[in-house]
Parts: structure tokens; C-alpha cells; sequence
């Protein structure tokens, strides 16, 4: 048994692989490898292809190469071609093979696709990010195993999988994209990685060292890095004030992890941004564009990512007559007001109501406007009265507000307009809000 068949079988038992394994054959060398080392240790395994058809004929000839050895093996074979038209860039290409691997899985149902990355692969990955800026967890490189993605040749040099090919009389394909150096990774594999090794050798070990040591490091990190998630974070968002009593490293760690989930492409200085943003604005209601998409917020001392629009609410209670009234966790109590009103008390609110006039209870909506009693302003819009009084954009939406239409009569337990102000002639009530 050839130390690559001995390799693979050890992978398969170490990490009890079982029943049906999909292997993503491209038609070179490394997974036309893969394929014969799976088909000589009897494993029952599909090849699966896709045909992203952005090379014309050189395409085609690769599915059929792929098709035809399969038949040679009597290994069941399964391709899709996508429409010339999809080509958009290399990421696109990534999402497009990953969706299909996932389809084909449901599809043939397997627990696991076997990918043929190898040794080489890993150390252009690591100085890839190096060469972009990465952390620790960056190095960590291409895992072995990650959900249903198995690679079981990434401890394999890429020249004993070619020695294995040529001793097994193994035929495969050459993707002439793969010469092109305007591809960042061939770049690195054609020309920086040659270099190198003029400095050492055995630099592709070295690099998968620093990728092994890395992983280690991380396990560390990452125990510590969940016991800070668990006291830092509350509903996906970032408690401010435990956030900057953390260690610095500890920062820039979790605004990784938290960051990572939604933005993959990040490096050091991104997130060194992001943490000196959320350090300089705690005390503020601020906001940072991360991508066209996605912002980081400050907001009623929480940090959290978000599309930077606002969700309308659209419930409201109708309000007829005085009374108890429910909002969310707020209870708002309208009755006839009693004796002297103290029009300066901020806990209640007096104001002359006409409850044929459609009331409603309700947090704020675009058109809102409102005229602030004690001053000449009217008809003025609400969004510009509340950031006048600087109140933090969060707070804004979680008003309550007693409205009739667009006019907002009273922002309770805050202010009242003029359109609503209490004289000796009109029917005063009050109106207090509590939790």
C-alpha cells in the first residue's frame, strides 16, 4: 500500500468517515488522484463536477475527461454545467462550486465531500494572508475538516501526488488558467514561492508548520475568546461598558470573531479601526460604514452590526377614551387630570385631548411632525426636533408617541405640542407612562 493510500485510509479511521462519500472532481491531477487512492480502498464515493464553462471548449474537455475516467473506474459520475453568462469573478466561482457540493450532497446523501487540496495549497494560503495581513487566526489556513468539507491529501506534497499519478499511469488535465500570474495565487505559487525556497528549501514544510502551530495557539484563544462572548455579548450585540474593561488583545479578538461572522474580508488595520471607533464613540450615538451594506452602530451603550436602515412598526393602539393602555412592556394610563397641573413635571404629561380625533399610540414614522409647545416652531418634522435634543438614534425609535395622523400630539413622558396645550378653557387629562 503506497503511503498516500495509507494517509487517506488513516484519515477515513481517524475521523470515522462513513457510507457514501461525494469527492469533487475537477479532472487534475491532485483529485484524479484522490479519486483512484478512494476507488483502490473500495470506499463508495460519486464524483461530482462542475462546469463553470468560463474556458469554452477547455471546459468542456474537462467535464468529458472527468466523465470518461469515471466510466474507466465504474464510479458513478454527476456534472452541472452553468450558463456562460454567470462569469462574474473568482469569489463568485467559489460560491457557485460550494452551493452545488451542498446540493449534491441532499441530493446523493452524503455526510461529507472530499476535497483535494494538498500541502502546497495550504502554504500559498498561509502566505497569501501574511502577505494581506492576518491574524492568528488567519494562519490557522485551510482546515482538514470543516461541516460536511473533508481534505484528506493537505498533509500530501503536491510532487508525490504527481510521482503517485505517474507510477499509477494515471492520466489528468491542465487548466491553462492556472498559468495565468494575474491570479493572485499563481502569482505566489509561479513566482514568490521559488524564491523563497532559495532562502529555504523546505519552506512549503515551514509555512505548514506556522499553519500547525497557529491552530494550537487558536484553541487557546478561542476557549478564552468564548468565556468573553458569554460576558460581553447580549443578543448578538457588544455591552459597552464590559467591552472596554477588556485586556487589548482581547478586543481586537472578539470584534474578529463578531466582525468575521458578517464581513469576511477584513486584516489587522480594519479591525483596529473598528475597535478605536467603538473606544473614542461609547458614550455617543454613532455609526461605521464596514462594507455598502453592513454598519457598526453605537447606540443606549451597546455596539452591533446592522444594515443602517430602520424597520418601520407599524402597531399602534387606538386610543378612545381614558383609560389603561398595553405597548410592548410600556403601560400608558390617560385619565381626567385632578387639582393643580404642573406643567414641568417630565414624569407626566397634561394636554387637552379630543378623542373623536383619531388617537393612536405608536413609535415613529417617516412624515412625522410635531410643534414643540413653549416654542414658535410648527408643523416641524420630528426626526429634527429629537436630534436637536440629542436623543441617541436608538431611543428615537423605541418612543412612544400619542399621534393623530402625522401630527404627533405629545412624545410621552417628554414633551407635548402646542396643538394639545392645556389653557383653563379645555379639558386637561394626564398621561403617565411606566414599564
Amino acid at each position: 500500500m503506497s503511503d498516500i493510500v495509507q494517509k487517506v485510509k488513516e484519515f477515513i479511521d481517524n475521523n470515522n468517515i462513513e457510507g457514501k462519500i461525494l469527492l469533487a472532481l475537477s479532472g487534475g491531477c491532485d483529485s484524479v488522484v484522490l479519486l483512484h487512492v478512494l476507488y483502490t480502498l473500495g470506499v463508495d464515493v460519486v464524483a461530482i463536477h462542475l462546469n463553470h464553462n468560463w474556458r469554452g471548449d477547455e471546459s468542456k474537455r474537462d467535464e468529458e475527461f472527468s466523465r470518461k475516467y469515471c466510466e474507466s473506474l465504474g464510479v458513478d459520475f454527476y456534472s452541472q454545467t452553468l450558463l456562460a453568462d454567470v462569469k462574474k469573478t473568482e469569489n463568485d466561482a467559489r460560491e457557485a462550486r460550494y452551493d452545488f457540493f451542498e446540493k449534491c450532497a441532499k441530493k446523493f446523501g452524503a455526510s461529507c465531500v472530499f476535497l483535494a487540496h494538498n500541502m502546497d495549497d495550504n502554504a500559498q494560503t498561509v502566505l497569501y494572508r501574511i502577505i494581506k495581513g492576518t491574524g492568528l487566526k488567519g494562519l490557522c489556513a485551510i482546515p482538514k475538516i470543516r461541516g460536511i468539507y473533508c481534505r484528506p491529501l493537505l498533509d500530501i506534497l503536491r510532487c508525490d501526488i504527481e510521482k503517485y499519478a505517474k507510477d499509477n499511469n494515471l492520466k489528468y488535465v491542465f487548466d491553462s488558467s492556472n498559468a495565468d500570474v494575474k491570479y493572485k495565487r499563481n502569482l505566489i505559487r509561479k513566482e514568490i514561492l521559488p524564491v523563497l525556497k532559495k532562502i529555504n528549501p523546505d519552506v512549503v514544510f515551514a509555512l505548514n508548520n506556522l499553519s500547525k502551530l497557529s491552530i494550537m495557539h487558536y484553541d487557546t484563544v478561542f476557549n478564552d475568546l468564548q468565556k468573553v462572548k458569554e460576558e460581553v455579548l447580549h443578543d448578538d450585540k457588544i455591552v459597552l461598558s464590559k467591552f472596554l474593561k477588556l485586556k487589548k488583545a482581547q478586543k481586537f479578538e472578539l470584534i474578529n470573531d463578531y466582525i468575521g461572522e458578517k464581513l469576511k474580508y477584513r486584516d489587522f488595520s480594519r479591525i483596529k479601526s473598528y475597535v478605536d471607533f467603538i473606544e473614542s464613540k461609547y458614550d455617543k450615538c454613532a455609526k461605521k460604514s464596514l462594507n455598502r451594506t453592513l454598519f457598526l452602530e453605537i447606540s443606549e451603550g451597546y455596539a452591533f452590526v446592522s444594515d443602517g436602515k430602520k424597520e418601520q412598526n407599524l402597531q399602534e393602539i387606538e386610543v378612545k377614551s381614558q383609560g389603561e393602555y398595553v405597548f410592548g412592556s410600556k403601560k400608558i394610563v390617560i385619565k381626567k387630570a385632578q387639582g393643580i397641573v404642573d406643567l414641568k413635571n417630565s414624569a407626566v404629561n397634561f394636554l387637552n385631548l379630543d378623542f373623536s380625533s383619531n388617537l393612536v399610540i405608536r413609535t415613529r414614522r417617516e412624515g412625522d411632525v410635531f410643534s414643540p409647545f413653549g416654542t414658535k416652531a410648527k408643523n416641524r418634522k420630528l426626526k429634527e426636533y429629537l436630534i436637536d435634543k440629542k436623543i441617541p438614534r436608538q431611543k428615537r425609535e423605541n418612543l412612544l408617541l400619542l399621534a393623530s395622523g402625522s401630527e404627533i400630539l405629545c412624545i410621552l413622558g417628554m414633551q407635548v405640542s402646542q396643538k394639545a396645550a392645556v389653557d383653563d378653557k379645555t379639558n386637561c387629562y394626564e398621561i403617565r407612562i411606566s414599564e
